[in-house]
């Protein structure tokens, strides 16, 4: 995943990104996939063979808008995400590297795969097209940057025995982005953060789970989401 697109298209990778339209008009990242789908189709080509006429020939079929199938890790919160706004018609940007692009409109479906033991769940994410692909020449001033962490964050947190606080410290880019952090648990553990020291510490109560959510927004940015699944014992 990037949030900042120039620096992307700047950099050596050069994959193109899938980008959702938000309330505020802007264009940006949807969820890190591992591909941004298949864009466009070439008409099919049907066979036809006249009666009485032993050659074959072909005329040009309809053209389609094909579905867009992106693999994507099944993690609590790409799902969270893609549960926001399935079965909804939403706004995709397929943004490449030099600021060109293909804009459409479409609905949002998802499943998960089957994966081998030990390799990392992936989902597939499907968007049926309402509508056919648009080329955008200069895409610069349609997407805004996202907010990331770039700290390591666990998925999942265990307190037991003597242990009543974790703390863990977070960094984001941009570095001055604000964070909120919440508990949907306090009956089970609380959560709280020090901008001091830009780190959280959750605090146990109870036994139990909680999730933990950790959102951070900055100016002109998208705002991003972490969440953290607490088990106390």
């Amino acid at each position: 995943m990037f949030n900042s697109i120039e620096d992307r298209a700047l950099s050596e990778h050069r994959g193109s990104a899938l980008l959702m339209k938000k309330s505020n008009g802007k264009y940006s990242i949807l969820l890190p996939v591992t591909g941004t789908g298949e864009n466009g189709a070439t008409p099919a080509q049907l066979d036809k063979t006249a009666i009485g006429n032993r050659q074959s020939t072909s005329t040009e079929g309809r053209q389609e808008n094909p579905q867009k199938t992106l693999p994507f890790f099944l993690h609590r919160d790409n799902i969270a995400v893609l549960e926001k706004i399935k079965g909804e018609t939403h706004e995709f940007l397929r943004l490449l590297p030099d600021f060109t692009g293909f804009k459409y409109s479409g609905k949002v479906s998802y499943k998960a795969n089957n994966t081998d033991v030990g390799s990392l769940e992936q989902g597939e994410m499907t968007i049926t097209p309402e509508t056919s692909d648009e080329f955008v020449e200069n895409c610069y001033d349609l997407v805004e940057d996202t907010v990331v962490f770039t700290s390591s964050i666990d998925d999942v947190v265990v307190l037991s025995g003597d242990e009543t606080t974790k703390t863990i410290s977070l960094s984001t880019n941009p570095s001055n982005a604000t964070i909120t952090a919440t508990s949907d648990s306090t009956g089970v553990a609380t959560v709280a953060y020090t901008a001091s020291t830009n780190s959280i510490t959750i605090t146990k109560v109870a036994s139990g789970s909680a999730v933990i959510k950790l959102v951070a927004s900055a100016s002109n940015h998208a705002s991003f989401t972490r969440t953290i699944l607490v088990v106390v014992k």
